[in-house]
């Protein structure tokens, strides 16, 4: 009985050591992530927590969706190499327009190039003028800062398919915890797609 007991505690430890190891997606081409998110704007001194939930291919195109706790939803955005499309459904506004870190502005303090969804996701170093960034263990990135607007973006808390990773700008920062990850995005036709309903107002970032 003993040794039943203690084997079985054996096979126990070892699929909870399997699931704290880190994923790495070097190799993973597309993804489904679930996560929750706390935000706090630091000039209004406000905070609140929405639930996300991210479609994406590597280098081609991601999707986001935002809910309440209650699953209504806010907002949704579909981003690829050339634009980005955005929807707050509380507002009834669609915006369009070329990729930057300014076009999240109507939602978000800091500077959010949407195409870092793919960086945040895929573990991708972000590169370009300003930016810097370093490698954990197992060179699992860690960190990334801007040293223009002071945008850093740290990676922590791997235990197998999740994660936390933290925006921290002067203005604003945004904590996403990763909660589940499927490899594969399902149901993909037409999901990297987004069009203004009739009765929104589109207006074009610049």
């Amino acid at each position: 009985m003993i040794t039943r007991i203690l084997f079985a505690f054996a096979i126990l430890t070892t699929i909870v050591g399997c699931h704290s190891v880190p994923l790495k997606l070097d190799g993973v081409k597309e993804g489904q992530w679930r996560a929750k998110a706390l935000i706090k704007d630091n000039e209004s001194k406000r905070s609140y927590i929405v639930y996300l939930n991210f479609n994406a291919v590597r280098d081609q195109a991601a999707r986001m969706d935002v809910t309440t706790s209650l699953g209504s939803g806010l907002a949704s955005l579909v981003v690829d190499s050339k634009e980005v499309r955005y929807i707050l459904l509380d507002q009834k506004r669609f915006y369009y327009g070329p990729p930057s870190p300014a076009v999240m502005r109507p939602i978000l303090s800091l500077p959010l190039d949407p195409r870092w969804l793919h960086n945040i996701l895929f573990d991708i170093p972000i590169q370009g003028r300003g930016w810097s960034c370093t490698l954990g263990k197992d060179n699992v990135l860690q960190v990334c800062t801007e040293s223009t607007s002071g945008l850093k973006i740290t990676w922590s808390g791997r235990q197998g398919e999740k994660k936390v990773v933290l925006l921290e700008h002067s203005k604003a920062s945004v904590q996403i915890n990763i909660q589940s990850f499927k490899s594969k995005v399902e149901e993909r036709k037409n999901l990297f797609t987004l069009e203004a309903p009739q009765s929104f107002q589109k207006l074009q970032i610049k």
